[in-house]
């Protein structure tokens, strides 16, 4: 059902759009956009983002608001029908039929045994008995409203009553076991809700597909649309439909499953339940009627609405085999959960405007927690056997859940509403295998964490229905809002364009230190990262999936059960801590020695201006990258150490492990920060040598997120590897001693640590504090992490620049017109060295209207040999914004493109790529044929000559 009204979201909103009443509403939005565009043409880059936005979300708000309302009636005139077709399935039934009651004067021996069954059943009222007159069939029919339960019985059960009164009482068991489970209302609300689907949401939909203009008149030349867009949602929404309908036939084949399994509780030693299941005809007589036959039949059989006979046997025989789910089952978790996710975002997500991001991670929170609750009852069911087909089993159930959800996307009908052929569509398409890969491999450390530790607790403490909640409960308690963050990622079209690479600030000249740089910012500004950071599961997580384990295992207790790897993991955590902080105090000597002080100094001003595509780097922020990145590094390496080397418990391990190297990093950079302060590291202006800046501060907390976030980011994978090659090592070596003669060594199976009792306590002790020094940080941080995922509010009051046409000309008559260079000289800084550079060759156009537009063609190119490096500067492109003289001066308002670009190039290989239009005032000397432009600021220099073209 809730896949049903999901998808009829969707449908419902392309209902709208070709309704009559869309169409002026669609005409106000377009003009208004057009008005957005234009209103903010010349408006700076970074406020047109601002406004631009908000604006837009102005002229969306009444489409929305109006398109929602539409999908409201909608799905409530679809619910009012499923109503009202379950309301009437007794009258449909009775009628089609051609059902008679079973009079009161007839046998009363058989109404004695009936009535006695009812009893039997637990029921509180008899249900009233009908009789098909002409159905010759074995069978029966359990149907009807509360308090007003029917069961039909065929003319020919009623024949089977004298003839084999043993199968009549099983096939009667079955139907009363139908009303003690509540399965009359689920089976027909189902039937009912998929009709109501069918003839309220997929008629409409096909038809204005179909023919967009069915409801409303429209222009000649909006009648032709492409093949593809109209082809797409309607094979779509034929998936989502047998989607849809499959999720029916398996509601309906697991009641027929579940009565047996009732009935057979009921039925007596020697019962004929199981008789009569396997004699019911097999594939169904109904499948005949299509004209299909052999396999065909067969597989459409086992996709309809009864099990097969050797199904419904094996779960009489054996009930408990039932609950264990299925690949195919747990596939369709995921397409369902899915497809419902996919298609309430965009309607959803539109309504919250500047909330997006953050409503999307809460609408996929709720979904992200079922799917991960159904996993982890999915390993609880498998069992903790250590079973080849088992363990093949749970490790398979968390790649097809994590495909069935992200194959979803594409079969969703918002997806294929807004597929766009173009670039948009086919980055989308690009970055979906990215995605399924991420989920799965997520999925799969959700489901490998739960079946460890409930292993352990199996064999431990013995099986424990609420140790296995808490343990599934703390599993998703840090899943789901990842699993939200991933969601909230793949739906924006993040996974990939979130990892940038930034360019230094300076000391873009040399060649390694500008790569560095680039390679550590990657990581640093992954926006999934980044989200993840700024949540107070980004450090509270990591210890959770270790603390939880340790007080259901009573690792703080003297008599607890600790496995003999967790001294292990805290040594190589501590270890790798160590290495982190041995590498931070020889950076800022390493750093003194290879950086030129120009490189490491900061710049007086912060708010200079950027030259760069992308946020610049100053050598503070590479440094701080580069810790960073030792310090992900380093926990990758302890995270493989653990793995390879740990038999029990890895997942749990593994999170102490990087936990410890965590907190001892994070401290060492504090120690790293006093060594560079003590140097003068960044210039003369930063603290001295003092006590103070060797203790930590109130950005703790923020290095510690950042350094976990960071090298889980790495330790996932690398772990998972090593975990691989350690179990691919200990097989070859058992089999090489095998074939040696030599009788391998038990492998541990976790028993306690044989600790002594001084230093049980010690190493409880160092556990709790451990766990309690994150979980405060995570704690301290949860200010800032709402203060990140609160959107800043947009000053909506203050207009963006008004285009040109609506500009008086302002200015100096001379200079309109187009000016052609003559000589453009400045200084530049590379390598440390100041250079006159001279050139020619751009074109500077002064319009009436207020604009300039500065032409440099598609290559101008200065070259230079510095210390025997060559030298090529190349301008290319246009850059055009609004301008106004005033008192000699020309002032530019606002940037409205920026189509240019200036590419540095030292020995060949691209350095640094940067605007070429510099928006600063210039002072100028206008004659008839002449134009000379200098700068205003006496603490730049250049000259500009131009020609009257």
């Amino acid at each position: 059902m809730a896949a049903v009204l999901a998808s009829s979201v969707v449908a419902f909103g392309s209902v709208y759009s070709a309704s009559p009443g869309a169409g002026p509403v669609s005409t106000a939005l377009d003009q208004c956009l057009v008005d957005v565009q234009e209103a903010i043409a010349y408006t700076p880059p970074d406020d047109a983002a601002i406004h631009g936005a908000a604006l837009m979300r102005l002229c969306m708000r009444p489409f929305l608001r109006e398109q929602a309302l539409w999908v409201g009636a909608g799905i409530l005139g679809e619910l009012l029908v499923a109503v009202l077709l379950y309301l009437l399935h007794p009258w449909w039934l009775y009628r089609r039929r051609r059902m008679r009651p079973i009079a009161s004067g007839a046998d009363a021996e058989l109404l004695d045994e009936l009535a006695d069954m009812s009893r039997q059943a637990g029921l509180r009222r008899p249900p009233t008995w009908l009789v098909a007159p002409y159905s010759t069939t074995h069978g029966g029919q359990a149907f009807g409203l509360p308090g007003r339960r029917r069961i039909c019985l065929d003319v020919g059960l009623l024949v089977r009553y004298d003839l084999d009164r043993a199968g009549f009482r099983a096939v009667l068991r079955h139907e009363l076991a139908h009303l003690h489970n509540g399965d009359v209302d689920r089976t027909y609300l189902s039937i009912a809700t998929w009709w109501a689907f069918v003839a309220v949401a997929v008629v409409p939909f096909v038809a204005v597909s179909l023919k967009p203009d069915l409801f409303r008149a429209r222009e000649a030349s909006d009648s032709a649309h492409p093949v593809a867009e109209v082809l797409f949602p309607i094979v779509a929404l034929g998936v989502l439909t047998a989607v849809v309908y499959l999720a029916r036939n398996a509601i309906l084949r697991a009641r027929e499953l579940h009565a047996d399994i009732t009935a057979a509780g009921w039925d007596t030693p020697g019962g004929a339940l199981g008789r009569v299941v396997n004699a019911l005809p097999w594939p169904p007589v109904r499948t005949g009627r299509i004209g299909l036959g052999g396999r065909s039949r067969e597989l459409l059989a086992r996709l309809g609405s009864h099990p097969s006979p050797t199904r419904r046997a094996l779960a009489v025989a054996d009930p408990g085999a039932t609950l264990q789910p299925g690949l195919a089952e747990t596939a369709g978790y995921g397409i369902v959960l899915g497809l419902v996710l996919y298609n309430v975002s965009l309607t959803v997500g539109g309504l919250l405007e500047e909330y997006l991001v953050v409503g999307l991670a809460l609408m996929s929170l709720g979904v992200g927690a079922l799917l991960l609750r159904l996993l982890a009852r999915a390993v609880f069911r498998t069992g903790t056997a250590d079973v080849a087909g088992a363990r093949r089993r749970q490790l398979l159930l968390p790649v097809v859940a994590a495909l069935g959800f992200a194959l979803s996307g594409p079969l969703s009908l918002t997806y294929a509403e807004n597929f766009d052929l173009g670039g948009a569509g086919l980055l989308r398409v690009t970055e979906l295998p990215v995605a399924a890969v991420i989920l799965v491999a997520g999925l799969f450390l959700f489901t490998v964490w739960v079946r460890s530790v409930d292993t352990v607790l199996v064999e431990s403490t013995g099986r424990s229905d609420r140790r296995r909640r808490l343990c599934a409960a703390t599993a998703i308690t840090v899943g789901a809002p990842l699993f939200a963050i991933w969601y909230a990622t793949a739906f924006g079209g993040s996974i990939l364009q979130g990892v940038q690479w930034h360019s230094t600030q300076s000391g873009w000249g040399i060649g390694w230190y500008v790569q560095m740089a680039g390679w550590t910012s990657l990581v640093h500004s992954y926006y999934p990262r980044v989200l993840v950071q700024f949540t107070p599961l980004a450090t509270a997580g990591l210890v959770l999936l270790w603390a939880v384990p340790a007080l259901l295992l009573g690792w703080f207790r003297r008599t607890g059960h600790r496995p003999p790897g967790v001294r292990r993991a805290l040594r190589i955590g501590a270890v790798a801590g160590l290495g982190v902080i041995a590498v931070g105090l020889a950076l800022p000597f390493a750093a003194d020695a290879a950086l030129p002080a120009d490189v490491r100094h900061l710049p007086a001003d912060f708010n200079v201006q950027e030259l760069t595509g992308g946020e610049p780097l100053y050598f503070y922020l590479v440094y701080g990258n580069t810790y960073v990145a030792v310090a992900a590094l380093l926990q990758a390496a302890g995270a493989a150490v653990v793995a390879a080397r740990s038999t029990r418990l890895r997942p749990v391990l593994v999170p102490l492990a990087v936990t410890t190297t965590v907190a001892v990093a994070t401290l060492g950079f504090y120690l790293s920060r006093g060594i560079s302060d003590c140097l003068r590291l960044t210039g003369p202006g930063g603290r001295g040598c003092e006590l103070p800046s060797f203790l930590p501060d109130s950005y703790i907390t923020f290095h510690l997120a950042l350094i976990a976030t960071t090298g889980v980011l790495i330790a996932v994978p690398v772990a998972l590897l090593a975990a691989a090659a350690g179990g691919l090592w200990r097989r070859r070596t058992h089999i090489s001693r095998t074939h040696a003669g030599v009788i391998p060594t038990a492998v541990s199976t976790g028993r306690a640590d044989a600790t002594r009792g001084s230093a049980r306590p010690v190493l409880a002790g160092g556990l709790a504090g451990l766990a309690l020094l994150v979980l405060a940080g995570a704690a301290v941080e949860v200010p800032g992490n709402y203060a990140f995922l609160k959107p800043d509010p947009v000053p909506i009051g203050t207009h963006p620049v008004p285009p040109p046409e609506r500009v008086e000309a302002v200015g100096d008559p001379c200079l309109v017109g187009t000016w052609r260079e003559v000589s453009r000289e400045f200084d530049l800084e590379l390598a440390g060295r100041t250079h006159r550079i001279i050139t020619t060759g751009t074109t500077q156009t002064f319009r009436p209207d207020g604009v300039v537009v500065v032409d440099y063609g598609n290559e101008t190119r200065f070259t230079t040999t510095i210390e025997r490096q060559r030298i090529d500067i190349i301008w290319s492109g246009q850059a055009d914004a609004r301008y106004e003289v005033q008192d000699g001066v020309i002032r530019y308002d606002a940037e409205r493109s920026q189509e240019s670009s200036t590419t540095v190039l030292i020995d060949g290989k691209v350095r640094a790529r940067l605007l070429s239009a510099s928006w600063t005032p210039d002072r100028y000397n206008c004659t008839t044929d002449t134009l000379i432009e200098t700068p205003t600021d006496a603490g730049a220099w250049y000259r500009i000559e131009l020609r009257r073209s």
